[in-house]
């Protein structure tokens, strides 16, 4: 069998599945320069390899780690890898079936004999299957010209997951700080504690719904401003590692871990975002020392940095609620840490 051949069908393979059936490429591994798709199906990957030669297992073994990476990255629990060897041949005892890798990972070898129209072995997938079949025939890939594969991935592939919570929690506080503003000025004590700052005396008294709304409530533009782009930044990553539910756990826990920590131990009237945000900074560490990989060395390294300098900044000045940064620091490392070990999650 002619090299080409090979190479044209899995061009052909892989454009029928990006533009008829919303696959996309999947880019792991730049030293290993194999034709990989992927489907995202809610928390479940649907992984295509092809290759050319007699066996991939110890591949694929190679492949592991980029590809857990991707799914953390992804928010998928379980990924169905097909490895797919074209114009490979059968050594003695090969078994084309699927067998698991790990928990996480079922892979199904399969082998296309172009020579002899066949295709041996099963992904599992009805439409997978259906295309490898259909093109083995040497015939129907005569006129077939090869695509630029980047080209035709469906631009809905190329979008970024929208952290849509994280959207809402700002326009949230936007929204709340008008009003604060229209009611008489948002650095007005008075109008503060009407909208739910949090003020121990009144917590004490029963009113323990200050403990969750003074996440929402800024104090001037200046701090609306800056704990708005930290919540962006972070937010929008957390939320993209973690997934809308268990990200609106991390915040929430973090908040008012930062809102009992204040009322512990301060006696003013305070609000603001900073104790959920610190939170996803400690949610984001524990994340890249349990996940280690997916988030680099470097970017560990200046999320520590800046827990380090915004504590420092907050012994040194005055006004500053540190002892709600340190809850909201501790609440989410340690939501974090519940559910990286103990949810069914990655």
């Amino acid at each position: 069998m002619e090299p080409d051949i090979a190479n044209k069908y899995v061009n052909a393979a892989a454009y029928e599945l990006i533009s008829d059936h919303g696959f996309s490429i999947l880019k792991i591994n730049a030293d290993k320069p194999a034709c990989a798709l992927v489907e995202k199906r809610g928390e479940r990957l649907e992984v295509v390899f092809f290759d050319f030669e007699v066996s991939l297992t110890s591949y694929i073994e190679g492949l592991l780690p980029g590809l857990m990476r991707f799914m953390d990255t992804t928010g998928c629990r379980k990924a169905d890898l097909s490895a797919i060897h074209v114009g490979a041949k059968d050594e003695p005892g090969a078994d084309h079936s699927t067998y698991s890798s790990s928990s996480r990972l079922q892979i199904a070898e399969i082998r296309v004999d172009l020579d002899r129209s066949a295709v041996i072995g099963s992904s599992g997938n009805e439409t997978v299957d259906g295309v490898l079949k259909k093109l083995s025939d040497s015939r129907v890939l005569d006129e077939y010209r090869p695509k630029d594969l980047e080209a035709e991935v469906p631009k809905r592939t190329r979008k970024k997951p929208v952290p849509m919570v994280t959207y809402a929690i700002l326009s949230v506080n936007f929204i709340l700080w008008m009003l604060m503003t229209m009611a008489g000025g948002s650095t007005n004590s008075s109008v503060l504690i009407r909208f739910g700052a949090m003020y121990s005396p009144l917590i004490a008294q029963g009113q323990y719904w200050r403990l969750v709304t003074p996440m929402f409530l800024h104090v001037g533009l200046v701090h609306l401003s800056f704990n708005s782009y930290a919540l962006y930044q972070l937010g929008s990553l957390s939320e993209i590692i973690f997934g809308r539910v268990k990200f609106i756990i991390i915040y929430f826990a973090a908040g008012l871990c930062g809102s009992v920590s204040s009322f512990l131990f301060t006696k003013a009237v305070s609000a603001g975002a900073s104790g959920a945000i610190f939170g996803l900074l400690g949610a984001l560490l524990y994340f890249g020392k349990a996940r280690p990989g997916v988030l680099n060395r470097g970017f560990i390294g200046n999320i520590a940095t800046i827990i380090g300098i915004n504590l420092f900044i907050g012994f040194t000045y005055p006004g500053i609620d540190n002892f709600a940064h340190i809850g909201g620091l501790a609440g989410g490392y340690a939501a974090s840490m519940v559910i990286l070990k103990y949810s069914d999650w990655r």
